[in-house]
């Protein structure tokens, strides 16, 4: 068994079995992913990511694919000699389910408990967000706008700021990404009546054309009505950009994203993943 080690020398090779959207991470900070190949058949394959959860490091695995247990031993031997140099202390799996629960199945063999469960992503349309309740005030506070109508230095002091307190939403690498990792006439910041960002709706475009929440957050005291504010702006803004039918990647990755997908989306149901952990 072969088990290559994935970067942006070969990603482009494998894209088609891992998936676009998957794919594109890999040349990001803290992430990481692994191919395991035999006569030159592609037999298995993961994808995980490094996070600091309070003070110990924890790698949340994102995607895994192996044809049987033997194939997932490989690749997860290999694994727990990468993850000992970040000094992991657990590992979270959270993907997709499949029909015939064979991941399922080969995950408990390895050592994880694994649980069918709700993922945090919900996909919408842009007009199911049109026609949100939240719409029917067309009120946008001042100071919000979007991201292609600031500074570059704007952006990065803002990213830095949420940085300091721990908010960066998907992005771990918040600090490292380019304001060009973000649609600039969707994304919405807020900034306050001292110049200073203290709230971002950023969202990044999947290869597959789907938009992605990245980070939701609103440092200012007048939270109930900037992040609102900031919703409205972003579906003024994608109602100006895109058609109705555009699907829309939404994330409850924290509290306030959490409770506002309550509020507008009370049914909606994540996608269906196998979940669970094991400590390292």
């Amino acid at each position: 068994m072969n088990i290559i080690e994935l970067d942006d020398s070969n990603i482009e090779i494998f894209e088609d079995y891992i998936g676009a959207d998957i794919a594109e991470n890999i040349t990001r900070a803290f992430y990481k992913g692994i191919i395991a190949s035999e006569d030159f058949m592609v037999k298995g394959g993961m994808l995980w990511n490094y996070k600091m959860v309070e003070k110990d490091c924890v790698s949340v695995i994102e995607w895994f694919k192996a044809s049987d247990v033997n194939v997932a031993e490989e690749l997860f031997s290999y694994y727990r000699e990468a993850i000992k140099e970040m000094e992991v202390k657990r590992s979270d799996i959270v993907v997709p389910a499949t029909k015939d629960k064979t991941e399922k199945e080969i995950l408990k063999q390895v050592g994880f408990t694994v649980r069918l469960s709700e993922s945090d992503n919900i996909i919408v349309t842009l007009s199911e967000l049109s026609s949100m309740p939240l719409m029917k005030d067309k009120k946008i506070p001042k100071g919000v706008t979007t991201l292609g109508e600031i500074m570059v230095r704007q952006y990065k002091n803002g990213a830095a700021r949420c940085v300091a307190v721990n908010k960066k939403g998907l992005c771990e690498d918040l600090s490292l990404l380019p304001v060009s990792f973000f649609e600039p006439d969707v994304s919405v910041c807020y900034i306050n009546k001292d110049g200073e960002i203290m709230g971002f709706l950023l969202f990044h475009m999947l290869t597959s054309g789907m938009l992605s929440i990245q980070l939701m957050v609103c440092l200012d005291k007048d939270v109930g009505v900037v992040l609102p504010g900031m919703m409205r702006k972003f579906v003024s803004a994608m109602e100006e950009n895109y058609p109705p039918d555009t699907k829309i990647l939404l994330n409850r990755h924290n509290e306030a994203s959490l409770l506002l997908s309550e509020k507008l989306f009370p049914r909606g149901f994540g996608i269906p993943v196998y979940a669970g952990s094991k400590n390292e």
